[in-house]
């Protein structure tokens, strides 16, 4: 039997910057067929990172909604960890699990940072943990316990 540190984690997104969001929409709708949930805007919303630093996020967001793996693209947003990480728009992959906190902690055990963090104010616990993790993969563990609306399919199935 597998433990749980060790039981494989559900991708079930990768992030990517962009400079124009409803351009980058139609590029990749054109080039590989995607459809798209609505476009998420969360200016205003905060950020927050280690040693009490915190950012202001001035951009928007959508996913794209065709299995397997949805694309989550995010407007650049310079001053906050929401930036190109070098030459690439690759940004982070995003996972599923239940307990920020609890994973928050087992990746420090594994020498991956917490680079930034977004709490959800109506519920009592973490809505996003973004962690560097090797070769410089920042990895996003998102919570199942939030609801996402037209994201649905991507939750993780009961008893998985």
């Amino acid at each position: 039997m597998t433990s749980p540190e060790k039981s494989p984690r559900i991708i079930w997104h990768a992030g990517f910057i962009v400079d124009d969001l409803e351009k980058a929409m139609s590029e990749l709708s054109a080039g590989l067929g995607l459809t798209w949930a609505p476009i998420h805007d969360i200016r205003g919303a905060t950020l927050d990172g280690p040693e009490g630093k915190s950012w202001t996020l001035n951009s928007r967001v959508c996913f794209s909604t065709d299995l397997p793996l949805s694309l989550e693209l995010i407007e650049q947003d310079p001053g906050t960890p929401n930036v190109r990480r070098g030459e690439t728009a690759f940004h982070h992959l995003g996972y599923w699990d239940e307990d920020l906190f609890a994973e928050e902690e087992r990746l420090a055990n594994l020498g991956y940072g917490c680079v930034m963090f977004r709490n959800d104010p109506d519920m009592d616990l973490r809505r996003i943990l973004v962690t560097e993790g090797p070769y410089d993969i920042l990895l996003e563990a998102t919570s199942a316990l939030v609801p996402r609306v037209g994201l649905e399919p991507f939750y993780p199935k009961k008893g998985n």
